[in-house]
């Protein structure tokens, strides 16, 4: 049968099923109805997102009382890009291969599949929202909430540093390449109307670079990325996509949206989230301790041979990448809503200011 597409063709045997499978539910309770709401509007681009309320029959001792349904966008310009980059594919590998064993805390899967022929994915996974509280990119982060936020990224990329394990993992696809592609597939017909939307928000030396920077990324990547240790990344590491526990939640942080994890350098996680999820003045005041609070952890969690010098100019570099990315990104993901609109505004903005902050320009040749 084919998969659901949306929360309307979700119906209560289906749920039913998948949540008795998962070990959720007991075979003598089954889900009578549901009500869904979609969630996260404005924070994600690619997908639908529902909250499910359970209403059960039987037996539904331990059951969940909402789980959330995730689903590619029905937008065909989305959707195209995610599976374009394996986005919908990987994140149903990651919830059946690695989120048990991520070193960092992920939503329990109750059920996730991936129809390769339709292009179409389906994941019900845990509501984290019952013991936390999502973050908000648009309005940032306490430097508490930062210092947290990068060393329990530290503890994932450490624990995933091991090369044997990278490749024991077939469907991790390499950062690198990722990018390369889309400075290659993307990046020519994208940056004209990036500026056009967002070129006022950028510094003068900042904006002069955006036309020629594909080339500009990809020898930084074939040269100045040489011998960097590799680990999985989460690739869309900020704010809209983690959640803070409250207290007694079984978890400090979580993290979500684990459509691109990728086999990459750990430092673009870092400054995706740095430089994206927090206002500059915010930034400046705390990042030097979060920068070396990150690497005293890769240490601790048994990295060797990669120098705090050495990362902190890989941090740099990944200003420029991040900043290619968006330029594809901000030309090509549609912006549903008031919102969307912002936190591109904001995420240019802030990234701007990274850029001219830590003279990232000056690693371009």
């Amino acid at each position: 049968m084919p998969l659901p597409t949306s929360p309307d063709e979700l119906t209560p045997a289906f749920v039913t099923d998948a949540l008795r499978a998962s070990g959720a539910l007991s075979s003598a309770g089954s889900v009578a109805s549901f009500e869904w709401a979609r969630v996260g509007e404005g924070a994600g681009f690619i997908g639908v997102i529902a909250r499910l309320r359970l209403a059960y029959g039987g037996d539904a001792a331990g059951a969940p009382a909402t789980i959330i349904a995730k689903f590619p966008s029905p937008d065909e310009g989305a959707r195209t890009i995610g599976n374009l980059y394996g986005l919908f594919e990987r994140e149903v590998h990651f919830y059946e291969d690695v989120a048990g064993r991520a070193g960092i805390y992920t939503a329990r899967c109750y059920y996730a599949a991936w129809d390769g022929d339709a292009g179409q994915s389906l994941l019900l996974l845990e509501d984290l929202a019952l013991h936390g509280e999502i973050g908000d990119q648009l309005a940032g982060c306490s430097a508490d909430e930062a210092m947290l936020a990068i060393t329990e990224l530290a503890k994932f990329h450490a624990a995933w540093s091991d090369p044997a394990k990278l490749e024991a993992i077939p469907w991790l696809q390499d950062g690198v390449e990722l990018v390369r592609a889309s400075m290659t597939q993307a990046y020519p017909q994208s940056w004209q109307p990036c500026l056009d939307l967002f070129g006022a928000r950028f510094a003068p030396d900042v904006c002069a670079v955006i036309p020629g920077l594909d080339a500009r990324i990809m020898r930084l990547l074939d040269e100045d990325l040489a011998g960097v240790p590799m680990n999985i990344t989460h690739g869309d590491y900020r704010l809209d996509n983690l959640f803070f526990g409250r207290d007694g939640a079984p978890y400090r942080l979580a993290a979500v949206d684990w459509q691109s994890p990728n086999r990459g350098w750990g430092a673009y996680d870092v400054a995706y989230f740095l430089s994206g999820s927090m206002p500059p003045e915010e930034r400046r005041a705390c990042e030097p301790a979060i920068l070396r609070a990150y690497h005293d952890t890769l240490v601790q969690g048994g990295v060797r041979g990669y120098p705090f010098e050495r990362f902190h100019d890989d941090y740099r570099r990944s200003l420029l990448v991040y900043l290619a990315i968006f330029v594809v990104n901000g030309a090509t993901l549609e912006m549903t809503n008031q919102r969307a609109v912002d936190l591109f505004g904001a995420i240019f903005d802030r990234l701007n200011a990274a850029i001219v902050d830590l003279d990232a320009l000056a690693l371009l040749r």
